[in-house]
């Protein structure tokens, strides 16, 4: 598959033509291709997952997941669920800074956001609250050596840890569908889900486990750099850094007996300037690229033919980097481009208005990434919670900076920072004792 003829795509016109042809310009082909490769799980369950890929004879595996996952994912009461075990466990992180400490901000922000979204999705009996470090350092291993494993190729050898921590990270999600128990309220309605699938389709827990390590992929990798670069650009610029958190007091928190209280859902729905701020990172900091497998000839716009048997990339640097979608200040970080009311102007004077067409941080078409407003809410009140209730500064002797991003696997599209920013955090005052609430 990866040995043929591919073809790039950058057009918005051709990438929307993409979109709508997704029956012939699949997705889901890369999941058969790649899915055993990245996870380790036996042929038996390569041929189950195979099997109605496209959903040529009705729903197959890959459709029952990706469809529960939408609606598992979806606004609604078992988002807030997800979110609220979320946050339940990022505030123990938070409250072991109100004393004050220096941190190193990407590895705090990546134990954080590892051990918060992990509990949030998986509930209690979350597999890595059994070993934390390790697992955590498992995970990350296997990310790390993502790309050697992908080529399936004498992994013991070749990348040996990162083949160890997925058998681990395997072992460790096998004894939890061992154990697992659809009654509890504790798990998501995701995991539930995917659960129920898997035991109708009779896969056996070492194989459930093993899918389990790749579903942590669309968990983590993505998820942490995004929030990280998020926290970093509100923090480094003093002037945004006054307007979120005026923006924050103004419509998503409130006081009671004097103690702050950080409203979750007005957060997500009312904070337009934190939500484009994080947009903006997005546009920036996703380098990822799109993919498409070509199931048969097809004529896109009676112009381009693309042949059966070749692949379409449609690379997000490359768009979201494109002054005709985004204007001529597109190399400037624009934490205002994505509102509403937000225009630029043109090299000749006329207004400009982002072509949002060009923004694909999450894909498109069919295979928009289920978890996006799961990623979006974390981000965003994670980031709340961090500029509400601490003063962050660089350590002496260093101003703000934002690091360059480092490539790692092929799975991840927003690359994690190719250096760390070590930062000393105090608690703001007038701010002690910050609340949420899911209101």
């Amino acid at each position: 598959m990866l040995n043929g003829k591919t073809y790039v795509v950058t057009s918005i016109d051709l990438v929307n033509a993409v979109n709508r042809n997704s029956k012939i310009l699949a997705f889901n082909p890369f999941i058969a291709f790649l899915g055993k490769r990245i996870t380790g799980h036996d042929e038996t369950t390569s041929r189950i997952v195979q099997h109605n890929l496209n959903g040529e004879n009705g729903q197959g595996y890959v459709i029952e997941i990706h469809d529960g996952a939408i609606s598992s994912l979806a606004s609604g009461p078992a988002l807030n669920h997800m979110t609220a075990n979320m946050l339940a466990e990022a505030m123990t992180f938070f409250d072991g800074l109100k004393a004050g400490a220096v941190i190193d901000l990407f590895a705090w922000t990546k134990r954080m956001v590892t051990l918060c979204s992990t509990q949030g999705i998986y509930g209690k009996d979350n597999p890595f609250n059994t070993d934390v470090e390790r697992m955590v350092q498992n995970f990350w291993q296997f990310d790390e050596d993502l790309n050697t494993l992908i080529l399936d190729f004498a992994p013991a050898i070749l990348a040996p840890k990162g083949n160890r921590a997925r058998q681990e990270l395997g072992r460790a999600f096998s004894r939890y569908f061992d154990r697992f128990d659809a009654s509890q309220s504790s798990p998501a309605a995701l995991t539930k889900h995917r659960y129920s699938v898997n035991t109708r389709y009779r896969l056996s827990s070492f194989n459930q486990g093993r899918l389990e390590v790749g579903v942590l992929l669309g968990i983590l990798a993505n998820t942490i750099p995004t929030i990280f670069y998020t926290i970093l650009h509100v923090l480094s610029d003093a002037q945004l850094l006054e307007d979120v958190r005026g923006e924050i007091e103004a419509v998503a928190l409130r006081r009671e007996e004097g103690k702050p209280v950080l409203q979750v859902l007005q957060v997500r729905e009312k904070c337009a300037l934190l939500y484009s701020t994080l947009q903006e990172t997005l546009r920036v900091h996703a380098q990822g690229s799109s993919v498409r497998y070509v199931r048969e000839d097809i004529m896109l716009q009676d112009r381009w033919l693309l042949k059966k048997g070749m692949v379409v990339q449609m690379p997000q640097a490359v768009m979201h980097s494109d002054p005709g979608a985004w204007g001529p200040d597109v190399s400037v970080f624009n934490q205002r481009r994505f509102l509403k009311q937000m225009t630029t102007a043109r090299d000749d004077g006329k207004a400009f208005k982002p072509q949002m067409a060009a923004y694909r941080p999450f894909g498109g078409g069919t295979s928009l990434c289920p978890g996006r407003h799961f990623v979006t809410t974390e981000a965003m009140v994670l980031t709340a919670v961090m500029v509400m209730g601490f003063e962050v500064t660089p350590v002496e002797g260093h101003g703000w900076k934002i690091p360059r991003q480092k490539q790692e696997s092929m799975a991840t599209n927003v690359f994690p920072p190719d250096e760390d920013i070590q930062v000393e955090v105090r608690q703001r005052g007038g701010w002690e004792g910050l609340v949420w609430e899911m209101e």
